[in-house]
């Protein structure tokens, strides 16, 4: 019996999706020989020059195991104890991660309604009355969500704005980037325009909605944060021993555009071109 008999096509999520060929090819060939664990080993430092020919020199990226996980990690680099994160009612890290911004990193999430997924910047002003109040907690982050939960996108301008905005207050901006290469291809741009270009701190870029296999990334912009992702990506129990086989998957997505072939409405994941 062949084994996707057993698994009708699903339009329910990309998570349903395979992994793409070419990924599973990069796998292939990561696991010839033995190399340096913790990434230590070349295809981690492959995927760390993508990242800086990606993003700009001063990125830093850090694999990562999953969404949530990346999450965690690039939110915990800027908050204090007694901080808050504002996002969109809807946003992933208030509904769908069981708590885990509460739980894992001890803060408030400030939520706002929103009629679109999308925080603007009167948003963020309107939750930042307590700033220096003692009473309360302090909005310290921004979180936003590209591709939003409602399947929108924020355009390079509506995200420069909430970073000005987030900026001029003294908090940092935070992309949950699960489907950030959806957003690109839709777009038109390139993954820098709705990053760097733009003025965000800190970023997830999701592989595995985009044909990987249990392979995402915490983008650090923002130089004087990334000393910390070392140690809180281990404490969050993010850090994979075998890198190699996470590092080349996202070198595999961003050697000539393979995000933007799969975000792309041609190709779905797991399947040749028609």
């Amino acid at each position: 019996m062949l084994i996707d008999s057993l698994y009708p096509k699903s339009f329910a999520s990309d998570n349903h999706a395979g992994v793409h060929p070419a990924i599973l090819s990069a796998i292939s060939i990561a696991n010839e020989g033995d190399a340096p664990a913790y990434g230590g080993d070349s295809c981690t430092a492959i995927f760390e020059r993508h990242i800086k020919d990606e993003f700009g020199d001063h990125a830093e990226g850090f694999a990562v195991l999953n969404g949530a996980g990346a999450n965690m990690v690039g939110l915990a680099l800027m908050l204090g104890r007694y901080d808050a994160i504002i996002c969109a009612d809807t946003a992933h890290i208030a509904t769908h991660e069981a708590g885990a911004a509460e739980r894992m990193l001890g803060v408030k999430l400030i939520t706002v309604p929103t009629k679109d997924g999308k925080l603007t910047p009167q948003d963020i002003s309107s939750r930042l009355g307590g700033l220096g109040n003692p009473h309360e907690s302090q909005p310290r982050v921004v979180s936003i969500s590209q591709v939003t939960e409602l399947g929108t996108c924020y355009s390079p301008s509506e995200i420069a704005a909430l970073a000005e905005t987030a900026h001029e207050a003294g908090l940092y901006l935070h992309v949950d980037g699960a489907r950030l290469a959806n957003a690109a291809a839709f777009l038109d741009c390139s993954l820098r325009e709705i990053t760097t270009d733009v003025g965000v701190d800190v970023f997830s870029f999701g592989g595995t909605k985009n044909g990987a296999l249990a392979a995402e990334a915490v983008v650090v912009l923002e130089t004087s944060l990334a000393r910390g992702v070392p140690f809180l990506r281990r404490q969050s129990l993010q850090l994979a021993s075998k890198m190699r086989f996470i590092s080349t998957q996202l070198s595999a997505l961003l050697t000539d555009e393979l995000w933007r072939t799969n975000a792309g409405p041609r190709e779905r994941h797991g399947a040749t071109p028609r």
